[in-house]
């Protein structure tokens, strides 16, 4: 019972979230902040930062030749990494396909 309730209130947030992207056009002032808080996820810094990571990870994973417990965990934040800087194209994509 609990896990089904669980579920329902996940996807009543997902729905609640995803809500303004079936708008036809957005009040000004959530649009605003939309693009602020895109900017501050694609700007120059964040870039930056996140291609040190990505370089951190090849390193680690380089010099991490007997723990397969720390290869995976550094995989898996290489494609975290990677998720987050395609991030800009993928927002673009998808606003782009729903406008």
């Amino acid at each position: 019972m609990k896990n089904s309730l669980l579920k329902i209130m996940f996807l009543m947030l997902l729905l609640a979230v995803a809500a303004p992207l079936f708008a036809q056009t957005l009040p000004t002032g959530l649009t605003t902040v939309a693009k602020n808080i895109q900017d501050a996820f694609t700007s120059d810094i964040v870039k930056i930062i996140l291609v040190c990571c990505l370089a951190g990870c090849g390193i680690a994973y380089g010099f991490n030749k007997d723990n397969e417990k720390m290869k995976r965990n550094i995989i898996a934040i290489a494609i975290a990494i990677v998720i987050v800087m395609g991030a800009q194209g993928i927002v673009d994509t998808i606003w782009g396909a729903s406008a």
